[in-house]
């Protein structure tokens, strides 16, 4: 098999098991992941478990490894739709790199670094009993290990950076906003750490968060260039147009 066989059916297999990771994860967080309210108040309190980016994560995941599948089967039952494919591939490239890879990376490096540095400020010890440590992983280190592999396994067009960047930092701009309208309804914080920060160090926090997303959208640009070269065109999965 050539090596773009090889990539090809490499990126399929990863689309299959992050697939079936994050949907499963997701799925079991919801309905079996239940701490109770003398362990953490606000799990149970204003927009349940969609006011954690962990969580919101893990369905933009699991969407986006699901979509990824449908992309990858629609030209073997649809073989004469290839305007149609060209749109589906074209959507898959955009949200990949505007929301799946920034905020992935995103949870994935804030959680450990917080984790290492005082686990309180993010998951306090007494929630292991009810999020086990396989959930912890696929939700904060597989969403690491899978968009890797997605970016070396396939190459992707990258939008703009104008339009690109700016649809990641509203999406960012969306969660801020409403984390602020949880705060709003039941006065508590969704994360430890931002209880503990004044009003200025507060909004600090915010602005080093849009700083540090915008530079991990630039991560993934360079990324794919760096794999895939400057002119990827000769190298594309054999699904995409």
């Amino acid at each position: 098999m050539s090596l773009t066989t090889y990539l090809t059916v490499a990126n399929i297999a990863v689309h299959v098991l992050a697939t079936i990771t994050f949907v499963f994860s997701v799925y079991y967080n919801y309905v079996y992941v239940n701490i109770p309210t003398h362990v953490n108040p606000i799990d149970d309190a204003f927009g349940g478990k969609f006011k954690y980016l962990t969580f919101l994560d893990g369905c933009f995941q699991a969407l986006y490894f699901l979509y990824a599948l449908i992309v990858d089967v629609f030209p073997l039952i649809f073989p004469s739709k290839s305007s149609v494919l060209e749109t589906l591939s074209q959507v898959k490239h955009f949200f990949f790199a505007s929301v799946a890879f920034p905020l992935s990376m995103f949870v994935s490096t804030t959680f450990w670094s917080l984790w290492f540095i005082d686990r309180s400020l993010v998951m306090p010890k007494d929630i292991d009993l009810y999020f086990p440590i396989w959930l912890n992983h696929t939700m904060h280190t597989f969403v690491f290990v899978f968009t890797c592999l997605e970016m070396v396994t396939a190459y992707r067009p990258y939008p703009s950076r104008v339009s690109g960047m700016t649809t990641h930092i509203c999406l960012q701009l969306s969660y801020l906003i409403w984390i602020h309208i949880v705060y709003s309804q039941c006065h508590m914080w969704v994360y430890p750490i931002l209880s503990q920060l004044n009003l200025p160090l507060r909004c600090l926090f915010f602005l080093g968060t849009f700083v540090y997303t915008s530079v991990l959208y630039l991560v993934g640009e360079y990324f794919n260039k760096f794999v895939w070269g400057y002119q990827p065109q000769k190298v594309q999965n054999q699904y995409d147009p």
